[in-house]
């Protein structure tokens, strides 16, 4: 068996050396690694060698780290990990819910970057050997999903791709249909940090399939918020 290619990191820092540092992490990792120090370089990096993970600081000069990420998401759903000074929860939260998978604020340990990304890279590439996970046909058709490639088609053709905890998030809902999952292993498949934001991050990504997907929470055809509980996939029963 031929072994797996080996992750490409872009990393965006505009402080050549925390760059450096990381870059010198990520490399001793066995990860090949890419580095821009501005949103343009950056863009211009991805088009010309798309990553496989992004590590994005939020606080550039010129295009700001968020702006990036639109620009990012509107090509790829590719993994990215923000690093950023801003360290409210309020912040925190806008950028998941603007697209990224993880958030790490600064000052941080780069061990405990190198281990984000491992974690990240695992739920997102599958590993050689690995049994792809089928297709799901879900709501009696009317939402297709390839696991493997996240893309997804609703009846009538219109489709797109989930991000990769988007994709995970309605796997594990899809293996256990009508059946309410815990927000706490919902969170197990989108997230490696069990604190009070990070619970959120279910909600952020489950409002991100609703809105993708066009299921109202008020009269879903996909998924039903169960109140203190968490969420199901509705049940064909319980469709009209």
């Amino acid at each position: 068996m031929l072994p797996m290619t080996r992750a490409r990191i872009l990393i965006v820092e505009d402080e050549p050396q925390l760059r450096g540092l990381l870059r010198l992490y990520l490399e001793r990792a066995g990860y090949a690694v890419d580095d821009a120090g501005d949103g343009e370089a950056a863009l211009s990096a991805f088009r010309a060698r798309v990553a496989d993970l992004v590590i994005l600081d939020l606080m550039l000069p010129g295009m700001q780290g968020e702006t990036l990420l639109e620009a990012l998401r509107e090509d790829s759903e590719v993994p990215i990990l923000i690093t950023s000074a801003k360290r409210s929860d309020v912040e925190r939260i806008a950028g998941l819910r603007l697209g990224a998978d993880d958030y790490l604020a600064k000052p941080f340990n780069p061990h405990e970057l190198t281990a984000r990304v491992a974690a990240i890279l695992r739920r997102t590439r599958p590993e050689p050997g690995a049994e792809a996970e089928p297709i799901l046909s879900l709501a009696g058709g009317r939402l297709v999903v390839d696991p493997a490639s996240r893309r997804y088609t609703l009846a009538g053709g219109a489709g797109g791709r989930l991000t990769p905890g988007e994709a995970a998030l309605l796997t594990l809902l899809a293996r256990r249909p009508g059946a309410v999952v815990a927000r706490e292993q919902l969170l197990e498949v989108v997230a490696r940090r069990p604190d009070e934001v990070y619970e959120r991050v279910v909600d952020v990504h489950v409002a991100n399939l609703r809105k993708k997907l066009g299921d109202d929470a008020g009269d879903p055809w996909l998924i039903e918020t169960i109140p203190s509980a968490g969420y199901r996939l509705v049940a064909e029963r319980d469709r009209p």
